[in-house]
């Protein structure tokens, strides 16, 4: 069966009515279910017991891009360069996060999803890479096609992230002002733009828990390692990956006796 990956959404207003929505970009659905999963979208749930009774029925969760996180949670007070936040958002993203890790759910962060990820384990984020990280290139090209190539990412020889990839460069389009600072507990930076801005992240201590500073859910039809990610991801969550873990424990068991 083809694994449900969960998409959590944002709270929004319809354009024309001014009406309430939850929402979130099509092209992660897209990039989900071309790599072989259901997307499921997350609305807001303040019942805790019915998030849960709703990530049980999942295979995994796509954490995405979105608004800025708010500072107080990695210890830091606002500075001026920051953009809009939401609590709401903040407080539900969060809620999801630790549950996911906590139950070793397969996970895939992008863009905000990277940086909520690295902060979930304790790491610190800059706030705008403009004022804070000056000597780096432009990381923020919200002014282009969400498609546009912009920069290379650089991936670590030997990283789990190189395996999947398919590659040890490649390119990507840019479109966020904040980035990881201090990596979290766990967290591995394992791929780099050329002015050392952390682009990709694994924790190694958990299934499958891989992120990205860009947004491969608009190249991947044109970049083939951001389509062998979510392959990758799409295939952590499913039966099959279950399966070969299982045959892999065996297989250790039997050398070992």
């Amino acid at each position: 069966m083809r694994p449900l990956i969960g998409i959590a959404c944002h709270a929004d207003f319809r354009q024309e009515s001014g009406r309430p929505i939850y929402c979130n970009n099509r092209a992660y659905s897209h990039a989900v279910e071309q790599a072989g999963g259901i997307p499921v979208l997350i609305p807001f749930l303040e019942d805790v017991t019915a998030l849960e009774n709703l990530l049980v029925r999942l295979d995994g969760v796509l954490l995405s891009g979105g608004v800025d996180i708010a500072p107080e949670r990695y210890r830091e007070e606002p500075l001026p360069l920051l953009r809009r936040t939401s609590a709401e958002l903040d407080e539900f993203e969060f809620t999801l996060a630790h549950w996911v890790l906590q139950e070793n759910m397969p996970v895939l962060g992008v863009c905000r999803g990277m940086q909520l990820l690295n902060v979930v384990l304790g790491g610190t984020l800059y706030q705008d890479l403009s004022s804070l990280y000056p000597s780096g290139m432009d990381h923020c090209h919200q002014e282009l096609p969400r498609n546009t190539i912009s920069h290379d990412v650089f991936v670590d020889a030997g990283s789990r992230m190189e395996k999947m990839l398919g590659t040890r460069q490649f390119g990507v389009n840019s479109l966020h002002h904040q980035a990881i600072k201090m990596p979290g507990k766990g967290v591995r930076i394992t791929g780099r733009a050329e002015d050392g801005i952390p682009e990709l992240m694994e924790v190694s201590s958990h299934r499958f828990v891989m992120a990205i500073q860009s947004h491969p859910e608009e190249i991947y039809m044109k970049e083939s390692a951001c389509a062998n990610l979510f392959t990758s991801f799409v295939h952590a969550c499913s039966r099959a990956s279950f399966l070969e873990e299982d045959e892999q424990v065996e297989a250790a068991l039997k050398m070992s006796a």
